[in-house]
């Protein structure tokens, strides 16, 4: 798995950790080029999950998503030589606030209407996750927060994905993978947290699967 990291350091315990606590393998971090990355690796030595890290020190001096643009550059052979089998991008709210700031301090610096930077961080956003991320032949994971707006579906107003502009129409983020899920918790006060995903629309989230996958599934590949 290939994780591209737009959230926060620390948050990328999920893909280091078990729910349990337990490492998923040797954890190596070090720094290529000018990306942070940590490496897991299982006893064999080989490599299950990659995290690259994109997040400015500086907001005011943007570099993140400009090397993450430059990274999309490779992916087609790294796709092949290291047979990734996820790429995951986590998360849509934190990839754009670093494309708003790229538009903000980098490439329009002297936009005397806002709406500018947000609407540049759109453009860029829709690029890479409904195209560019839609063409990859392999596993793609796209996290993204609940929207507290509600749409309307099937006669249901529910939420859907939390994206900007025009990605969080009806015919955006949502629409744009053929699996569509929702994470929450089922508390259990005998058998403990059960962690679940919705996978249909129901009178409150929007979800959708068109593998048929079980609707509650729990939060297993396995179970997929």
């Amino acid at each position: 798995m290939l994780v591209f990291f737009f959230d926060p350091q620390h948050k990328e315990r999920p893909y280091t950790h078990a729910l349990d606590g337990t490492p998923r393998g040797t954890i190596n971090a070090g720094v290529i080029g000018k990306t942070p990355v940590q490496e897991i690796v299982d006893p064999a030595g080989r490599l299950l999950i990659r995290i690259e890290h994109y997040i400015d020190d500086d907001p005011h001096k943007p570099q993140a998503y400009a090397r993450f643009m430059e990274r999309l550059v490779w992916l087609d052979r790294d796709l092949v030589d290291w047979q990734i089998a996820t790429v995951a991008l986590d998360s849509v709210t934190f990839m754009e606030l670093a494309a708003r700031k790229e538009q903000q301090y980098k490439l329009n610096p002297t936009a005397r209407d806002p709406r500018q930077w947000f609407g540049g961080s759109t453009d860029t956003l829709e690029e890479v996750l409904l195209i560019r991320f839609g063409a990859l032949r392999c596993n793609v994971v796209v996290v993204a927060h609940v929207d507290e707006a509600k749409d309307e579906v099937h006669g249901f107003f529910v939420r859907s994905p939390s994206a900007p502009g025009r990605l969080r129409s009806r015919e955006g983020l949502a629409a744009a993978f053929s699996e569509l899920y929702r994470a929450y918790v089922v508390v259990d006060e005998k058998a403990g947290p059960q962690y679940k995903w919705q996978t249909r629309t129901n009178a409150m989230y929007r979800a959708s699967s068109q593998r048929h996958v079980p609707n509650p599934c729990e939060q297993r590949y396995d179970a997929l």
